[in-house]
């Protein structure tokens, strides 16, 4: 038995030797571009369930790694992590207290430093997230005060100032919207006032990171319906048409194309996309937020999530046909691995995926030569198991692990499969 298992070694390693680098041929659909932006909001609402909340050192780290290692299986490449959610901070600040959403207390060790680590350990950017003015769910700072444009500031240099962040991130929440507390302190303003107060306090943190670092990125995720932004005070049609103001803009476009608008069917997710896109004059980076959280909801306005678990996949499809977008974000990351959002994310992560054969140079094998070949499966969450298969068996067999046997004289495809997507390779058997 000992014999059997050392020729069979033997031959593996001689036939990769003679085998070594065959080249691969991609058969998958969908091409990823190396530049495309996959990104995952965290919000200050998951730190508990990310168990972040009120850890000691150790578990608080272990924790964090398996986080941003759940996100890199998913197949994403940045994150946009809450940092500053209202007026607070998850670093040690003299400034602003600590988060009560992180812990009870200001911890021992700084929970931003170790994010930040690991998130850069898995390959992951790393964007600071923070809402401007909110002091708390119910109270603003003035926009209109310049107090409250430096206190914007202080915040903005301490986190830039002191730890390698890739980007510093804001959201859509601006002036108070109806329904808020404060809405009527603001009512007599008018959008354009609003959105005057607001590209000062913009155009003031863009200067303030590129003071810092060209490499660093600014950018802001408005709501997807350009009107309600302007209402508040995001003037995102300057932002995309002018210099000066954001390095990237995320709109979040959280609706299916199965819409009901005045009683009629509107497909609002390509209505919206295409609005974007048009008042995207200065070429501004642009990337769609997607609302995976909505997955399996039932909404009575919204009637494509309870219809399909494919609305995600089939978006993240047209954001990559579509000119002008070079990435999407999810919100949010406990929707990754929540139960109604499970048939979603299986599909999105189906749709996305790519195989490849990991061989390199040479395509020659000899009859009765046996070499083992591996195929790489992305995003990592859906597993490494593939389904392989031979052309013509007759020429080449290859079995359940990988391991192919040259029978006969001929050219013969080698197939690694892994539910639609799949890869191939092709061999010459010779004499």
């Amino acid at each position: 038995m000992q014999g059997r298992k050392q020729s069979f070694i033997r031959f593996l390693l001689l036939g990769t030797l003679l085998f070594c680098g065959m080249s691969a041929v991609i058969a998958n659909t969908v091409t990823v571009s190396a530049k495309e932006v996959r990104a995952v909001w965290v919000s200050f609402y998951e730190y508990e369930g990310a168990g972040l909340k009120n850890k000691g050192e150790e578990e608080f780290r272990q924790n964090a790694d398996q986080m941003f290692r759940n996100i890199r299986d998913n197949g994403c490449n940045t994150v946009y992590f809450h940092v500053r959610a209202f007026d607070d901070a998850i670093w040690p600040s003299d400034n602003f207290d600590f988060s009560s959403y992180m812990g009870d207390d200001t911890p021992s060790y700084d929970p931003l430093a170790i994010l930040i680590e690991a998130a850069h350990k898995y390959k992951l950017s790393f964007h600071a997230w923070m809402n401007p003015y909110r002091i708390t769910q119910k109270k603003i700072y003035d926009p209109s005060e310049e107090s409250t444009t430096s206190r914007i500031l202080l915040a903005v240099r301490e986190v830039i100032d002191n730890y390698s962040v890739d980007g510093v991130h804001f959201d859509d929440y601006f002036y108070p919207s109806k329904g808020h507390k404060q809405y009527s302190n603001y009512s007599v303003l008018s959008p354009q006032e609003k959105m005057s107060y607001t590209n000062e306090m913009v155009k003031a943190v863009y200067n303030t990171v590129k003071q810092k670092s060209n490499a660093l990125l600014f950018g802001i995720s408005p709501a997807g319906n350009v009107e309600y932004c302007e209402s508040i005070g995001a003037d995102v049609k300057r932002w995309m048409s002018e210099s000066g103001y954001v390095d990237y803009i995320i709109p979040q476009i959280y609706w299916s194309n199965v819409y009901m608008l005045g009683g009629k069917q509107t497909k609002l997710f390509d209505d919206r996309l295409r609005q974007w896109r048009q008042l995207n004059t200065a070429g501004v980076d642009m990337y769609i937020g997607l609302g995976l959280y909505r997955g399996g909801m039932k909404d009575s306005s919204d009637l494509g999530w309870s219809r399909s678990s494919k609305v995600v996949a089939s978006e993240i499809s047209k954001v990559r046909k579509s000119s002008g977008v070079s990435g999407y974000s999810l919100f949010s990351y406990e929707s990754l691995y929540k139960k109604a959002c499970r048939k979603e994310v299986k599909n999105m992560l189906s749709r996305i995926s790519t195989v490849k054969i990991k061989a390199a140079s040479g395509r020659k094998m000899k009859r009765g030569q046996r070499v083992k070949l591996t195929a790489s499966v992305w995003p990592l969450r859906l597993g490494q198991s593939v389904t392989w298969k031979s052309s013509n068996r007759k020429i080449a067999t290859v079995s359940k692990r990988g391991i192919v046997r040259a029978r006969k004289k001929g050219k013969v495809k080698l197939y690694a499969k892994k539910g639609s997507r799949k890869a191939v390779i092709q061999i010459r058997v010779v004499s």
